[in-house]
């Protein structure tokens, strides 16, 4: 069986498992990973039963709202795993390779049969199994919510799904931090470090921004400079990661004789892409434009997991003229933020197999 596996794994993805067996393997032996899974329940159990204690016990101020009970517990149950996943799962990714530098057996993986391309891919897999692992654990207490009321199941695998790609991010982040740098230490630092700046600038420049709109009580719209900015940034980064993902894939699938028109191709590709989010009378364009400052606030992973989650702040920034309401704004909203973080992690990881085959330290 495991070698009609791993012979599929090859055959689709030209993909050695070699080294995600070994690392799932070491990775669960001890008691750490199971006192880490144990922790992991306990906190986001008792942080859900901690929001219930003051609706148990003031059920007569809450009136009509009760119904909202399961909702309250699911969003405390939701942002308690983002702060779970973003403070387990960059330390286990920023210490995959490091702390194989660090106890010199980093030169046994490099003279091996494998790629750098299975050595990196392995290693993530191992931390996103990791982090699938303790997400499945909270299921039961999802569930729980469910039953209290106010919680709809899609409202669920918008979360779910997109806490699965926060942990894909910082994964990403983690193990290309791991491969640039020398020490395991240095390179979690460098991690949080990282993730701290993200949360607190993706709160600080909307909020600056909203300064001058609400000074002249006028609406925070992003207006058609901004929407020339953002299309524009927008564009080169998505058409970067993208190529970034195509010459990758086009690496492992083709010869050597037929990447550079297929490159080239690419290249054309991704222009055309960004041309078309830069166009004046564009969807994308005029989305932009027409949205509130808010909107920025979705970079914040703790005011994405709220935006995903629908409700107020889901209406708040799709307030714009034209834009959609209600359950359609939520899986827009959901869409680009899941996009956004597919994304990145795939272009983290992309750069961490770059910057592994390269460096020989």
């Amino acid at each position: 069986m495991n070698t009609a596996v791993e012979a599929a794994l090859y055959r689709a993805f030209r993909l050695n498992p070699c080294v995600a067996v070994h690392e799932l393997r070491m990775r669960m032996r001890g008691w750490r990973p199971f006192g880490v899974l144990l922790a992991y329940s306990c906190v986001a159990c008792g942080a859900v039963l901690i929001a219930l204690i003051p609706i148990t016990l003031g059920q007569r101020y809450f009136g009509r709202e009760l119904f909202q009970v399961g909702r309250i517990a699911f969003a405390t149950l939701a942002h308690t795993q983002l702060t779970l996943i973003m403070l387990i799962l960059p330390a286990y990714a920023a210490g995959a390779i490091a702390l194989e530098r660090e106890k010199r057996t980093l030169e046994m993986l490099r003279v091996s049969l494998v790629t750098p391309f299975d050595v990196v891919t392995g290693k993530i897999i191992v931390v996103l199994a990791f982090g699938a692992i303790l997400l499945v654990s909270s299921l039961p207490v999802a569930a729980w919510c469910m039953m209290l009321g106010g919680l709809a199941p899609e409202e669920v695998f918008y979360s779910y799904s997109y806490l699965m790609m926060v942990g894909l991010f910082v994964s990403g982040l983690g193990i290309l931090l791991s491969s640039f740098m020398g020490r395991s230490t240095g390179a979690v630092v460098a991690t949080y470090g990282i993730l701290i700046a993200i949360g607190v600038l993706s709160l600080l420049i909307p909020g600056m921004l909203m300064i001058p709109a609400m000074a002249r009580g006028g609406p925070a719209g992003l207006g058609p400079v901004a929407a020339f900015a953002g299309t524009l940034v927008l564009g080169l980064i998505t058409g970067w990661l993208g190529f970034l993902l195509l010459r990758a894939l086009l690496a492992r699938l083709l010869r050597k004789e037929r990447r550079g028109p297929a490159a080239l191709l690419a290249v054309g590709a991704m222009l055309c892409w960004v041309w078309y989010l830069m166009h004046p009378s564009g969807t994308v364009f005029k989305a932009i434009e027409n949205s509130q400052v808010p909107w920025l606030m979705v970079f914040n992973p703790y005011a994405a997991l709220a935006s995903v989650m629908g409700g107020a702040f889901a209406q708040m920034v799709a307030a714009g003229p034209g834009m959609a309401r209600g359950a359609v704004a939520t899986l827009i909203i959901w869409a680009v933020i899941i996009s956004i973080y597919l994304l990145t992690g795939a272009a983290l990881w992309a750069g961490a197999v770059r910057v592994f085959a390269r460096r020989r330290d």
